[in-house]
């Protein structure tokens, strides 16, 4: 059974602006030093790697304001006067850049909660979850949902095989105590993984009709728990909405003759 969101209506519980609705003047001051320690969190809800950085600050409660980002019509000032990757999310903090999401998701982590999802006092746990981390890749369910090739999908159940090891067998210690990599507690392992296993989940059961959570059981119970907090339930869609935003890349327009 695919595990849903259940938001039919989506109002952001946090402050957030439409990156396009602002002037050259307003955004510039975006890198002027924060009176209220606030920190600027420039993404975009669609995207796994920017859920990571969103889900991170909701979850710890830092004092945050996101930017949205279009990624579809992205603004050429975003590239110019911010993330000169032009990728999502993007971290300003008092006019400090940080980029990447894992390292957006850590720094939040060890700012504003001391480290304790990426288990900082803890070097066994931490070792855990960084093991957990280096073992996924996102590129081959990608390319699988875009084209539903039997190869793609045969390093997609390798990757969550591996994963699932490292969850039954690694982390066996914390198997009786919850359905997270280290038992009942959240950790930046659940937060790397499992906005790339809610999408997929929805996106590759809808567009190729294959479930690849069968066979995984400490997986799929790790993502029904955390899809069923709080924190990620402010923090996605609702499942159709993820379905739409990907059609284009599922089914791309056919090329036009030059």
């Amino acid at each position: 059974k695919q595990v849903q969101a259940t938001m039919p209506d989506f109002v952001p519980s946090y402050p957030s602006v439409d990156y396009a609705s602002m002037s050259a003047e307003k955004l510039a001051a975006y890198h002027d030093p924060s009176k209220d320690g606030t920190v600027y969190l420039f993404n975009n809800i669609v995207c796994p790697f920017g859920h990571r950085a969103l889900w991170t600050a909701v979850e710890i409660n830092a004092p945050f304001h996101v930017v949205e980002v279009s990624l579809k019509s992205k603004p050429a000032s975003y590239s110019e006067m911010f993330n000169r990757y032009g990728t999502v999310p993007y971290l300003l903090d008092n006019g400090f850049a940080v980029y990447e999401s894992a390292i957006i998701a850590q720094y939040l982590d060890f700012k504003f909660n001391n480290g304790e999802l990426h288990r900082s006092n803890d070097p066994q746990a931490a070792s855990l979850v960084q093991l957990a981390v280096a073992k996924f890749e996102a590129k081959p369910f990608y390319v699988f949902l875009r084209t539903g090739d039997a190869k793609a999908e045969a390093e997609v159940r390798e990757i969550l095989a591996e994963l699932e090891t490292i969850y039954t067998n690694h982390a066996k210690a914390y198997r009786d105590q919850g359905p997270y990599l280290l038992g009942a507690n959240l950790s930046s392992a659940e937060i790397n993984l499992v906005p790339f296993f809610f999408r997929f989940d929805v996106l590759l059961t809808h567009y190729h009709k294959v479930d690849v959570f069968t066979d995984i059981p400490h997986l799929k119970a790790a993502l029904a728990a955390a899809v069923g907090r709080p924190a990620f339930q402010q923090t996605v869609r609702e499942p159709q909405y993820y379905i739409d935003a990907y059609s284009t890349y599922v089914n791309p327009a056919p090329p036009v003759d030059s």
